[in-house]
């Protein structure tokens, strides 16, 4: 058993809430998704992972406090945010709703500093075009192995689609 298996056995034993990945600066600066992908990926190596961590995965970006940006308006955290979703497009499933971690990546892909009516313009399609040809095929794939129902694969997407609108009216 690997490392990151061996972890993840140790963090279903001990009965945690959550499991907290966190990408630092130096990570961020370097583009290197080797240590989190390692950890995200073991969550797809068995259904009993699966299972435990949905959506419990805490994912937070450490460093860039200091330059009172948003996290998505920083472009090497773009560019490290699609290198790791192009790796692992798994969030719907088990981002939790509590952290900012799956809003980051949803505004990771969006256009930033636009109007509201460009961002709904020009935005809405990049959604659309992620949820239908990433991250959807991906949550189908992901209730496939912890044996879901289509419907709660949809009640999980739903859930995503409120938690963004509800992050985006905060």
């Amino acid at each position: 058993m690997d490392e990151q298996k061996k972890k993840l056995t140790l963090l279903i034993e001990a009965g945690v809430d959550s499991l907290d990945v966190v990408i630092t600066k130096e990570e961020i600066l370097k583009q290197d998704i080797s240590a989190p992908l390692a950890l995200l990926s073991a969550l797809l190596d068995n259904e009993l992972f699966a299972l435990y961590f949905r959506e419990k995965v805490n994912l937070s970006f450490n460093g860039f406090d200091d330059l009172g940006k948003n996290m998505w308006e920083i472009p090497e955290v773009r560019k490290y945010v699609y290198k790791l979703d192009n790796e692992f497009p798994y969030w719907f499933y088990f981002l939790s709703k509590g952290g900012n971690g799956l809003y980051v990546i949803y505004q990771c892909h969006m256009i930033p500093f636009l109007s509201e009516e460009d961002d709904f313009d020009f935005n809405m399609p990049r959604l659309q075009e992620n949820v239908a040809n990433k991250w959807m095929p991906a949550l189908n794939e992901i209730c496939e192995l912890a044996d879901m129902s289509e419907e709660e694969s949809h009640e999980m997407c739903m859930g995503v689609y409120k938690y963004i609108i509800n992050r985006g009216t905060e």
